[in-house]
């Protein structure tokens, strides 16, 4: 600014100060020239933070996503399981045997009760279903994390911390769900038919839980987070062989019975398919 600028905003009310009480003592106001080509120039490491100063290549750092899986309570449901499985498997093996030999017939459980007997099979039936209920939340609250928005207020407080529990209350109305049902149709029927369906079922279940929950704990302990991995598609090929399973011996024992295939039909969409489905529409609304 030249002096007569400066004495007009004198004029007007402005103070006039110099650059170095804005900028510190030495300091002088540019004229807008380049002192550089190009107005940049290239400076050493030492010039920026002094002599002896040296540039260190790091490592950029991963940023947090929140995960429903990282709860403590998550980890504490999932380490009792494992607990649980191996001493099964140590004294109960004879009936693990039996899952895996008699696997692709229907005569699993009438060998396992000639082997160790009824009672002790029982007991071997109630906690392999109990290691697959655990499973089922575990896997869910898992998958669950894929679809859930970092920014979800799902994350808030304690809710994330005890979503473990939700999962294993949603697996519980899921199963009664599935008792109900066949209690139902014992009822309308007054027949024998729908608690043998409900035994094959369950046996079904125990298998799935037995032969399932190494991969699943697994993929759920993180040995492998991509869900493109290897251990993540032998989880998925040997869950849809067991389920493929499953519907054999369920429509053999409708055939069997001389039952038509649409009440097959409308046994699986009742059971399973229709309570699948409201979980599916209302997730969505809730975890959003």
């Amino acid at each position: 600014m030249n002096n007569s600028t400066l004495t007009y905003y004198a004029a007007e009310g402005y103070k006039i100060v110099r650059p170095e009480a804005i900028y510190g003592r030495g300091s002088l106001m540019a004229d807008g020239a380049a002192l550089h080509e190009g107005g940049f120039r290239a400076v050493e490491i030492t010039d920026i933070y002094g002599a002896g100063s040296e540039l260190v290549a790091g490592g950029a750092e991963e940023i947090f996503v929140p995960a429903l899986s990282n709860a403590p309570l998550f980890h504490l449901l999932l380490f009792a399981t494992l607990v649980i499985y191996f001493n099964m498997l140590y004294r109960s093996w004879g009936f693990i045997g039996h899952l895996y030999r008699d696997m692709f017939t229907m005569r699993s459980e009438s060998n396992m009760i000639y082997q160790g007997g009824l009672l002790p099979l029982q007991h071997f039936k109630h906690v392999a279903s109990t290691i697959g209920f655990v499973m089922l939340a575990l896997v869910a609250l898992r998958i669950a994390d894929g679809f859930i928005p970092a920014s979800s207020p799902i994350y808030d407080g304690y809710l994330a911390s005890f979503a473990s529990l939700g999962a294993l209350f949603v697996v519980v109305v899921y199963l009664a769900w599935y008792y109900a049902t066949h209690k139902i149709i014992e009822w309308v029927t007054l027949s024998d038919a729908a608690p043998q369906l409900s035994a094959i079922g369950y046996m079904h279940f125990v298998r799935i839980s037995v032969v399932l929950y190494p991969l699943a704990a697994a993929w759920l302990l993180g040995v492998e987070s991509n869900n493109e991995s290897v251990i993540v598609m032998v989880l998925v090929v040997v869950a849809v062989v067991m389920l493929i399973l499953y519907l054999k011996d369920t429509i053999l024992f409708f055939l069997d019975k001389k039952i038509s295939i649409l009440y097959w039909i409308l046994y699986l969409c009742t059971a399973f398919l229709l309570p699948l489905s409201f979980i599916a529409h209302m997730l969505p609304q809730r975890l959003g």
